[in-house]
């Protein structure tokens, strides 16, 4: 397994830097990867997190996934980017500082366009384009807190839907992707595809050892999905529930403190609802009150910072598809 520079034989790891392009100036842009290749023949899984600066857990705990993994009793191909944004982690920002751009955000990337758009497209075609599967991990970052996992409804959805089921996380929700990502793309070419929000807002704080080991089980869960090692799945959930997406609430621009009522995550909501509010930051008292579109099911609510900026997702609200099993 070679991308760039990287190279990993049969049975062995690597851990390097792969170029994708230079800024105007000529210093090189890159992406740390982790390679570990199986000593038998089997499928390729790319994993990656960090498109966001700010989306740091993974990074503390995907290498040490890798650290455990034996290639000796790995069949097929991991390949790991822990933190894909190194300009935004470096100068804690969301995008890319070198043109401004969200790395999920911009599709497969462009070899003639702006830094951000070569470093995709360099890692996509190397990457994404050789795998047979995609996990895209990504988390609130500051402001919000997650823990579900998405599917486009695009491509082999039923590859993509098995996919996430065998994470081991409480939602698998299905519904179009309109932020124009990677896994959006990797989806279209007929990957698998699943995409599993863990973490962020208050649970960078409280909840952060629990995520971490999320994070862990989703990635050793999806490996033993594709036959890559032994093992019976990993979850602390007994069932998964498959949502068809429908409703998704993200902040009215009413300006205050945000407060989602976390109580609510995985129950039945009826329309007009109550599921949380905005408090006057000075009075105290309730500005607005944050009520159901649609009676279904809450998957994503509570734990958000109190000031989520415009467009984060503060609530999703979905049809019960089904409810499987697991264990």
């Amino acid at each position: 397994m070679k991308l760039g520079n990287l190279e990993a034989a049969p049975g062995e790891k690597t851990y390097g830097f792969f170029k994708t392009g230079e800024t105007h100036g000529r210093f090189p842009v890159h992406i740390p990867l982790h390679i570990v290749n199986g000593a038998k023949d089997g499928p390729t899984l790319v994993v990656q997190a960090g498109a966001s600066g700010l989306e740091i857990e993974p990074s503390l705990i995907l290498p040490h996934v890798v650290n455990e993994l034996d290639p000796a009793a790995i069949s097929g191909t991991l390949i790991m980017a822990p933190l894909m944004n190194t300009s935004g982690f470096e100068f804690a920002r969301v995008n890319s500082v070198y043109d401004d751009k969200h790395l999920n955000q911009i599709g497969r990337g462009d070899a003639t366009g702006s830094v951000s758009e070569q470093l995709v497209d360099a890692y996509y075609h190397a990457a994404i384009a050789n795998a047979d599967a995609l996990l895209d991990i990504r988390t609130g970052s500051q402001w919000s807190y997650h823990h579900f996992v998405g599917v486009n409804d695009e491509g082999d959805v039923a590859a993509s839907k098995a996919l996430a089921i065998a994470l081991g996380l409480p939602h698998v929700v299905i519904g179009k992707d309109e932020l124009n990502s990677m896994a959006q793309e990797a989806a279209r070419d007929g990957k698998a595809v699943a995409v599993a929000f863990i973490g962020g807002g208050p649970g960078l704080r409280d909840y952060r050892d629990q995520d971490l080991g999320r994070m862990r089980k989703a990635v050793l869960n999806a490996m033993r999905h594709l036959g890559m090692i032994a093992g019976d799945p990993e979850s602390d959930v007994e069932s998964v529930a498959v949502i068809q997406e429908r409703s998704v609430i993200t902040p009215t621009g009413e300006r205050g403190f945000t407060f989602m009522d976390k109580s609510l995550r995985g129950q039945a909501v009826n329309e007009g609802d109550a599921l949380g509010y905005v408090r006057h930051p000075f009075s105290g008292e309730t500005i607005e009150q944050i009520t159901a579109p649609r009676g279904g099911i809450m998957v994503h609510a509570g734990a958000s910072w109190p000031v989520p900026p415009e467009g984060e997702i503060l609530a999703i609200i979905g049809d019960l598809v089904e409810e499987i099993e697991i264990g």
